[in-house]
């Protein structure tokens, strides 16, 4: 007897149909596995055969052969085991093929994995299979209880979790369909990520504006000074002033968050913006993606969020060097010689860096550097990686007048308002694009959407006459001047913007004061 299911994978996060079929026929007993399979998924036989009897179902002794298509397409996982079992019970049914449930079953996605005693387990990668499969016209899905959460953040499906392999058993005995669940989100506050406020911050009030300015056109940032000086502190403060994410950036967030298995045991949605600090020891894989079994890496698990990597020249060289084409791209693209694979990467970078190796310079009562040291110190960091960077402040140490001070300054909800005001501002004037924020112009766009008033186009040519500026450097500064002249209010970029942009772009260096 035939019978066919559908299932699917995730390939990246992107989500791919895969049709299992069966076909129990005259031959040497046992179940024949084809299909391009990894070895996690040809173990599938043992579990479903076992589960299978565990429920008191046996196997006749005939040949059981199992197809999962397309052949060219390499499957891995667990999530097959359901279907697999699903599509074996099918065959061994006798309830007639035009029945209500076998059309059910074959209008349906299953996936699931199979514990020994027939218990159905949660599986990494759903959200992806479930997004890409709803696109293509299936609404309906048999998945395990403990993926319910998530696969309830996808819209308009009809949702029939299930804990047992039994349940599956019963629905092809009894005939009855079960009911849809959902998981109902709705009345949960978003929560702002992050314990640090930027009043907590003493002083430091031109790294407050640099960080916000950073934020509201999500501009990659890095930080100079001394130890002890507050920038891993103000760094830790970002999440706090991020608005929530879009729909949109949730979904995504969630399907990366999926595929690397980090929401098995979470509550099935990333609500806030991530936040990722990898230690200086990560390597590149960890930070890029890859691996035997090939995963997200840092820059994509901090998509829509932060990449804070402190401590900035202490990181291999190669993995720094390494950021400048997710830096560039926003994609991460990772291949094998089976399958090639495409992430998003799309991070705000925020790096922190001390002035020289023993963290004290300027303060020659302690720092024993050498003027050398203090060179290569610096040129750990190369220029194509420097040149992606659009904040380049240089932090000054906090006075003990600024520490005894009372006033707080600028809080992080003060800072978040004025965030959301720029990026508002940028919803609509990006409202048809494929791009959400000022940092993300193409190049060849940036006429129609940044406009300098006289003043400021002479101030602009002359920085780049008098300057080092590259062709890299002067968009970016028209960017990061665009999201200053949002912040002011300004419709057309001002000499003012220009100015306080060439400031924060620090093209040769300074202090900030």
């Amino acid at each position: 007897m035939y019978s066919k299911v559908t299932s699917g994978t995730a390939l990246g996060i992107e989500g791919k149909i895969i049709s299992v079929e069966v076909d129990i026929s005259a031959g040497l007993p046992g179940i024949s596995m084809v299909g391009n399979l990894a070895p996690s998924v040809r173990e599938a036989g043992d579990r479903v055969r076992t589960a299978l009897k565990n429920i008191n179902v046996c196997l006749p002794p005939r040949k059981v052969t199992v197809n999962l298509s397309p052949g060219d397409l390499r499957k891995t996982g667990t999530g097959f085991d359901l279907p697999i079992a699903a599509a074996i019970l099918l065959s061994l049914s006798d309830k007639s093929r035009d029945s209500e449930l076998d059309s059910f079953l074959q209008s349906s996605l299953i996936l699931g994995e199979l514990a020994l005693d027939g218990s159905v387990l949660p599986i990494s990668g759903v959200l992806p299979t479930i997004d890409h499969a709803h696109k293509m016209g299936i609404d309906r899905f048999i998945i395990p209880y403990g993926n319910l959460r998530e696969a309830s953040f996808i819209k308009d499906i009809n949702i029939h979790p299930i804990r047992h392999l039994s349940q599956l058993y019963s629905m092809l005995e009894d005939g009855v369909i079960p009911d849809c669940e959902r998981y109902d989100d709705s009345e949960t506050d978003h929560e702002i990520s992050g314990s640090y406020d930027l009043a907590d911050v003493k002083g430091q009030e031109t790294m407050k504006r640099g960080v916000i300015i950073a934020v509201a056109g999500f501009h990659n940032i890095l930080l100079t000074g001394a130890a002890g000086s507050g920038k891993s502190m103000i760094s830790k403060c970002i999440p706090g002033i991020m608005p929530e994410p879009t729909y949109e950036e949730k979904l995504e967030l969630t399907k990366i968050y999926s595929i690397s298995g980090k929401l098995l045991n979470d509550d099935g949605f990333i609500k806030s913006r991530p936040f990722r600090s990898p230690h200086s020891s990560v390597t590149d894989i960890a930070m890029l993606g890859g691996g035997m079994n090939v995963m997200p890496g840092e820059v994509s698990l901090a998509t829509s969020g932060v990449l804070f990597l402190d401590e900035f020249p202490e990181f291999r060289r190669n993995v720094i060097d390494a950021l400048r084409q997710p830096m560039e791209d926003k994609v991460i693209n990772v291949s094998r010689l089976k399958a090639s694979y495409t992430y998003p990467a799309n991070f705000m970078l925020v790096a922190a860096r001390n002035n020289c190796p023993c963290g004290f310079y300027p303060d020659r009562k302690r720092c024993r550097c050498t003027d050398t040291d203090r060179i290569n110190y610096g040129n750990k960091i190369s220029y194509p990686i420097m040149d992606r960077i659009d904040i380049r402040l240089d932090v000054r140490q906090v006075s003990y007048l600024d520490l005894k001070d009372d006033d707080t300054g600028m809080s992080s909800a003060e800072a978040r308002d004025i965030v959301k005001r720029a990026r508002e501002i940028q919803a609509d004037r990006f409202k048809n694009e494929s791009f959400n924020y000022n940092s993300e112009i193409p190049q060849n766009r940036i006429d129609d959407y940044i406009r300098l008033d006289a003043r400021g186009e002479e101030h602009l040519r002359k920085a780049f006459e008098d300057s080092i500026i590259s062709a890299r450097g002067y968009t970016r500064i028209l960017k990061l001047a665009r999201t200053i002249g949002d912040i002011n209010g300004h419709a057309d970029v001002t000499s003012d913007d220009i100015e306080e942009a060439l400031f924060f772009r620090n093209e040769i260096g300074g202090d900030a004061t």
